[in-house]
């Protein structure tokens, strides 16, 4: 911590107004990433917390999809108007005695780092907040591991709020119609897609995921629905029609997507969703999916938590996960992932919530 953080720190047991309080948070433009971070806000809805919070993103095609408040509160800063937006809110509120705090969404972000620090120099920003970030203003020890969590205690932290955390379910930030389930059988949903899909890393072989198919729907109340959009999904699609047993072809649906909504559409119809860590993932975790996930070389951060999830790492690696955007053989990789593994934590997630007899 800056060696003057602490005497600009608000002071140990002191609780902050929270209406006089802005919280900055930065966004990618994935939808997953998207999908946590409008969670976050939601659940402030929720709460009905006084303070404001914002969304700074550069570009972001999913802000649309927001199904909470939205005026004045998410800011385009890669556009000349959207940057100069937010420079004049937060300097007005910074003159009316607001404390405003930059919250990086991915924890230790130097470029969500510096560009708090060129807001602070304009005077539009009071505190750095970080997990990891030993220069950043204030530090918040990363209580619990998923980052919707780890948001949700900073926010609780530094206003003094525990009673934020008693329950910590994840809203979803999207709008979406209800979905009713009247099948017979239940539904297992494979979504094979990455936004890293040319790493190996990220990949869990196609021979897999039919050979993990093959395995499930040998029980005859279960069938597979294939989710995706792209490339991936429409050779995984062929594969499967081609290479499964006939008595089990009445038993495969595909649901091809095209939209974001479509997507939602689709998880809403599952009663399970095997899948790698993407943004399918969070969707399903904020509708409280029961889900598989493969894990490889992706940080624990976006690693979601609950009785409905099971998460099925690469334990074989000699580097922990980085989340790097490069090829490194040392790190996890799905590729050391079993089918056996994954079907094992399907039938363990069917203990606690079980197929339809």
């Amino acid at each position: 911590m800056n060696p003057d953080a602490a005497d600009k720190s608000p002071a140990a047991g002191q609780r902050l107004e929270a209406r006089r309080v802005t919280f900055v948070y930065t966004l990618f433009h994935h939808l997953g990433d998207f999908v946590v971070m409008s969670g976050l806000l939601r659940k402030f809805d929720l709460l009905e917390v006084e303070f404001e919070s914002l969304i700074v993103h550069q570009n972001s095609p999913h802000v649309p999809l927001f199904a909470g408040k939205t005026e004045g509160r998410f800011f385009n800063v890669a556009t000349l108007g959207g940057f100069l937006a937010l420079l004049r809110k937060l300097r007005r509120q910074k003159k009316e005695g607001r404390i405003i705090f930059g919250l990086p969404m991915a924890t230790g972000s130097i470029q969500a780092h510096f560009f708090f620090q060129f807001l602070k120099k304009l005077g539009a920003l009071t505190y750095i907040v970080d997990f990891n970030l030993i220069n950043a203003d204030i530090i918040t020890p990363p209580r619990r591991r998923y980052i919707f969590d780890r948001h949700l205690a900073q926010a609780a932290e530094l206003l003094k709020h525990p009673d934020w955390l008693d329950d910590t379910v994840m809203p979803l930030g999207i709008a979406c119609d209800a979905s009713e389930k009247n099948r017979a059988v239940s539904r297992i949903g494979f979504y094979p897609e990455s936004a890293r899909a040319w790493l190996p890393e990220f990949q869990w072989p196609e021979s897999r995921w039919l050979e993990l198919a093959e395995t499930i729907l040998k029980n005859p109340r279960c069938e597979i629905a294939l989710i995706g959009r792209d490339n991936v999904f429409s050779e995984l699609e062929k594969l499967f029609r081609l290479r499964l047993p006939k008595e089990m072809h009445s038993h495969f649906v595909s649901l091809p997507c095209t939209s974001v909504g479509e997507m939602v559409q689709a998880l809403q119809s599952l009663d399970f969703l095997v899948t790698v860590n993407t943004s399918a993932l969070h969707v399903a975790h904020a509708l409280k999916i029961p889900l598989v996930a493969l894990c490889g070389s992706s940080l624990e951060v976006w690693r979601p938590e609950g009785d409905h999830v099971r998460i099925v790492p690469d334990t074989e690696a000699p580097l922990p996960p980085s989340d790097k955007y490069g090829h490194d053989s040392l790190q996890p990789s799905l590729q050391h992932i079993g089918v056996a593994e994954v079907h094992e934590a399907f039938l363990d997630l069917a203990k606690n919530f079980p197929i339809k007899s």
